[in-house]
């Protein structure tokens, strides 16, 4: 399954710097490795997961809102 991968805040120190390893799947079994470039510290699947549709989520509701087409003759 393809998805498009965010940096996701840390559970422990809240930075989005992550590191993976080239070729890196969130669905792959065994998962990972991901791990916080400020801290060390290594997130679960679960983890990852979580903060991953967090940030997706906050994505789409910055999403510009769509706008109306003004004819030619209105501008």
């Amino acid at each position: 399954m393809h998805r498009e991968l965010f940096p996701v805040p840390c559970p422990q120190c809240g930075e989005s710097q992550n590191v993976t390893l080239g070729g890196f799947d969130p669905d792959a079994n065994p998962f990972g490795p991901v791990i916080c470039m400020i801290c060390g510290r290594p997130f679960s699947c679960d983890e990852y997961l979580a903060g991953l549709e967090a940030r997706l989520r906050a994505l789409e509701k910055m999403a510009l809102p769509s706008v109306a087409a003004v004819p030619a003759n209105d501008r």
